[in-house]
């Protein structure tokens, strides 16, 4: 490994680890802190779902503002909207400040996610690309381990408040290594006639198949990390207990993304994504089922096992279904499916549990993953 290889290896980890220590971290608080103030279920779907609701609209010009001016001016301004969105959770303690601060935060997962992505994806050789890709894959993954489980600890310590203010003193190292990255653009501007063309690019029909196995991924992941701290919590967790089932979850995801280039060279990639999606939607049906903290950690475990699998396979094949001048816009066309995902899901099931109570969720959530998996041909995995 050469010098600036290892430094740019440190770069991407060290930042994207410590923007989601804050950012994953405050995600399981946030439900159990908005039904302190009063939220009711379907309130706190909203304010899952508002974290994705202005990406959703805003990923594909993203993607191309930073084709066009590559991705360090975007990485500050992530980490900068990341902080802010802390510090307003800190500040404000209401309904109306939380309202807030989903906005910022989920902006700021945008843009700093889509940036890295991007500058994994900006180099010439496919193993460096997919280098880079597992560098950030498994990142996310310790950061959303280590969040949690930091999160959680330190709001039994010292309350949700100061939680929140300590998390924002997380995003000062991303904020600081953003400076080291290269001015140079991700990619060559693109033509003005592509401008209007983005959603055309899911005529390419690898890029569909991994758009359809991202989303699907997501609406597991988001799902357990949204509702599962309601539902521990009607079981009597504390939330240091929560968090530490959510990071084992997250660990799992860490875990098997180390091994899956490994398992990905051995075993066909369609049968592992179709096998995860089908284990992850039995493991929604048993939650409500399992009312012990031993028996909901090793479905978070194995539940994480599944999803770490998703987003780091999609990812790369987006990349390389993609015309080389698109990169940026394809993954943020990517994105915008995701957020539709992480909208519409929370807004439905928050809904649904109103009525049929935090299980209705699971079993919900379950069944639609469930289905998902019996239309493998659907979630055909891009094989090079």
């Amino acid at each position: 490994m050469t010098k600036r290889r290892k430094i740019n290896k440190n770069l991407v980890f060290i930042s994207t680890t410590l923007f989601m220590v804050s950012i994953a971290g405050s995600r399981p608080l946030l439900p159990l802190y908005a039904d302190e103030l009063g939220a009711s279920h379907a309130e706190i779907g909203l304010i899952v779902a508002l974290f994705s609701f202005f990406p959703l609209f805003l990923s594909i010009q993203s993607g191309r503002m930073i084709d066009r001016i590559g991705v360090k001016g975007p990485l500050i301004a992530g980490v900068i909207f990341g902080i802010l969105s802390m510090l307003i959770l800190s500040i404000f303690h209401n309904l109306v400040g939380v309202y807030i601060s989903q906005i910022f935060s989920g902006f700021a997962q945008l843009v700093f996610v889509l940036s890295m992505q991007a500058y994994s994806g900006q180099f010439p050789k496919s193993k460096l690309r997919e280098y880079y890709i597992s560098v950030f894959s498994i990142a996310i993954a310790a950061g959303s381990f280590f969040g949690p489980l930091f999160s959680g600890f330190l709001t039994d310590l010292i309350g949700y408040s100061t939680a929140f203010l300590t998390l924002s003193f997380a995003l000062a190292g991303p904020l600081l290594l953003s400076l080291f990255f290269s001015e140079k653009k991700a990619m060559p501007i693109q033509e003005k006639k592509n401008e209007k063309n983005s959603f055309q690019l899911l005529r390419i029909p690898d890029l569909k198949r991994a758009v359809l196995v991202s989303s699907v991924g997501l609406l597991a992941k988001d799902t357990y990390i949204a509702f599962f701290p309601l539902f521990a919590a009607e079981n009597g967790l504390s939330p240091s207990a929560i968090g530490g089932i959510i990071a084992l979850n997250a660990g799992a995801g860490m875990f098997i993304r180390s091994f899956l280039p490994w398992v990905s060279k051995r075993v066909d990639r369609d049968v592992i994504i179709t096998t995860s999606i089908l284990v992850s939607g039995i493991m929604y049906m048993l939650n409500p089922l399992s009312n012990h903290i031993l028996w909901l950690s090793i479905l978070s475990i194995i539940l994480g096992f599944c999803t770490g699998i998703c987003q780091p396979l999609s990812i790369f094949a987006t990349i390389i279904a993609l015309p080389k001048e698109r990169v940026a816009e394809g993954l943020g066309l990517r994105l915008t499916f995701n957020k539709l995902t992480q909208v519409v899901g929370p807004l439905s099931l928050g809904s649904l549990s109103s009525v049929f109570g935090i299980a209705g969720v699971f079993y919900a959530c379950g069944a639609i993953i469930l289905i998902g998996s019996l239309h493998p041909n659907k979630f055909l995995f891009y094989k090079k």
